[in-house]
């Protein structure tokens, strides 16, 4: 399968590395790839509980037991961390997208040892914006939740749920957060509570929303 026909059929990018650092170029992807149709889940685990353009940051990829494409943008080292730790856990790994710099021979030697599909070379965002590669079937804007602990001293946890497109700073002690379909999919403590919550003829986003504080 060739690149372009690979990012076509994709719907979900976890974009390893993006966290709040504008400066970044993990961050900077997610205005250069606007318009073209990913959901793009910004994945570090220091910012995990903030946003970036709406999209909730997320402390690892694993919300989902299926995920599509990994970007790393990640030092090599750090890069074959997170590999060496996702083999050892008998994650079901994705295809791996290594930005510039990501790659070295033992991240190269490791991935085609463990049979990963994975790419190294070439820019991903540039390789999209080059070839106009958007998403061919998108996914809607999902609302996003996020569960943190009480800061007023009651140890309390806090359920919030926002529409699409909302920003966030994280206040608080994080205990989860993710997107309408992290929520159905993971298989966390926190969402699989959520779901046994749902009330004959009400769906997971109406439960989302009922169980959660009213907005300030």
């Amino acid at each position: 399968m060739s690149d372009t026909s690979f990012l076509t059929k994709t719907k979900s990018v976890h974009v390893i590395g993006a966290g709040l650092n504008q400066e970044r170029p993990a961050h900077r992807a997610f205005s250069d790839m606007k318009g073209r149709g990913y959901r793009m889940v910004p994945v570090h685990p220091r910012d995990a509980g903030s946003t970036i353009q709406g999209a909730p940051i997320l402390p690892h990829p694993w919300a989902s037991d299926n995920p599509e494409l990994f970007v790393i943008f990640l030092s090599p080292e750090r890069t074959l961390g997170l590999l060496r730790k996702w083999v050892i856990a008998d994650r079901k790994i994705p295809f791996i997208w290594l930005q510039p710099g990501a790659e070295s021979d033992d991240v190269l030697e490791f991935l085609s040892e463990a049979g990963i599909p994975h790419s190294f070379g070439k820019c991903w965002v540039v390789t999209c914006i080059q070839n106009d590669i958007s998403c061919e079937d998108p996914l809607p804007n999902l609302p996003w939740a996020i569960q943190t602990t009480s800061t007023d001293g009651d140890q309390c946890s806090v359920w919030r749920y926002f529409p699409p497109g909302t920003d966030l700073k994280l206040d608080g002690p994080l205990e989860w957060v993710g997107d309408l379909m992290d929520l159905r999919s993971s298989d966390e403590r926190i969402p699989r509570y959520v779901r046994s919550l749902c009330q004959d003829g009400e769906s997971l986003a109406e439960t989302a929303q009922r169980l959660a504080i009213p907005p300030n």
